[in-house]
């Protein structure tokens, strides 16, 4: 395990970076490889967001930038919104997932994979799952989201994502 005790800011922050170096975490600065914070060249950069009736994926690349959200629509059932930011934001059509879906409440989404240029990922519920991918090539940013139905009450079958 390894800290980067130069990004942690605050009194909780603190806390946890003395909480992991007395369990013997390593302070980045002596671990023999580079993981700084900011000096992604021509990297990704992704987290996400739960709230309420929605989630929400951010990806930062060099020059892009693009926001999945996951959200309850007021007439039921699940939509995924996608925006994409060139120069400016642009919205994209609205896709509405099946019923296997009708709302978030006991959902889950997950990171698949992070890589320098997308990222992948998965909503999940105990009767489907959605996949989704969004990278960046030579014409812009692509996405492409797909439902996958529960078969055998497992969301994935073994060597799919990983």
């Amino acid at each position: 395990m390894v800290t980067r005790r130069a990004v942690l800011k605050g009194t909780a922050a603190a806390s946890i970076g003395a909480i992991a170096a007395a369990h013997g975490a390593t302070p980045i600065e002596a671990a023999n490889f580079s993981a700084g914070y900011g000096q992604l060249a021509g990297g990704a950069v992704a987290g996400f967001y739960k709230y309420r009736d929605a989630f929400q994926v951010a990806l930062k690349f060099q020059k892009m930038a693009a926001e999945v959200f996951f959200k309850e629509d007021v007439a039921g059932g699940v939509a995924i919104f996608v925006k994409f930011f060139d120069k400016e934001w642009t919205a994209f059509e609205t896709q509405t997932l099946t019923a296997s879906f009708p709302d978030l409440k006991t959902s889950d989404l997950y990171f698949s994979k992070v890589h320098a240029l997308g990222a992948e990922f998965f909503l999940k519920n105990e009767l489907t799952s959605v996949q989704g991918r969004i990278a960046e090539s030579k014409d812009g940013l692509f996405y492409k989201f797909e439902e996958i139905p529960n078969n055998d009450g497992t969301c994935f079958p073994d060597g799919q994502i990983g």
